[in-house]
């Protein structure tokens, strides 16, 4: 337990928090505002997924992470862009509140990906992977090949 507690440093607590919170904040905008809204659903969920498998070191962290990045990015942009062009940076306290939390996540979004992609040699492989996986058979130790040259 303490072996893979001293390998979680801040570069993967950081990004673990976040995406927790970040996946917890897009699923609870998901359940107010717009339940036809899959993809906040999808992405808060993906979010949540990755901030589990952070926690268990998994390779699928990264692999998620980069995959999601340009989503969430692409997502968070495009509803800040409509939410300024259509209300305003601050017509009231509830969408300039929405406004700086779009601008904040955006901000940590970035920060944790970063840390995500400077800390993937610290994951390590998946152990449901490994499991799939046959495993290869013992190399021969005794320097002798065993082919021969035709």
């Amino acid at each position: 337990m303490s072996e893979t507690f001293a390998e979680r440093s801040a570069g993967i607590w950081f990004p673990l928090v976040f995406y927790a919170v970040g996946g917890v904040y897009l699923l609870v905008f998901w359940a107010l505002y717009g339940l036809m809204a899959y993809h906040l659903l999808v992405l808060g969920v993906a979010s949540i997924l990755i901030a589990v498998a952070l926690y268990a070191l998994s390779k699928w962290a990264y692999w998620l992470g980069l995959f999601t990045f340009p989503l969430l990015l692409l997502e968070l942009v495009v509803s800040l862009n409509f939410s300024v062009s259509f209300v305003g940076w601050y017509p009231n306290i509830p969408t300039a509140i929405f406004n700086a939390s779009m601008i904040a996540y955006l901000a940590f979004l970035c920060i944790s990906f970063l840390f995500l992609v400077d800390k993937r040699n610290t994951l390590k492989t998946d152990r449901v992977m490994d499991r799939l996986r046959p495993s290869a058979p013992a190399p021969d130790k005794s320097g002798e090949s065993k082919s021969k040259i035709v």
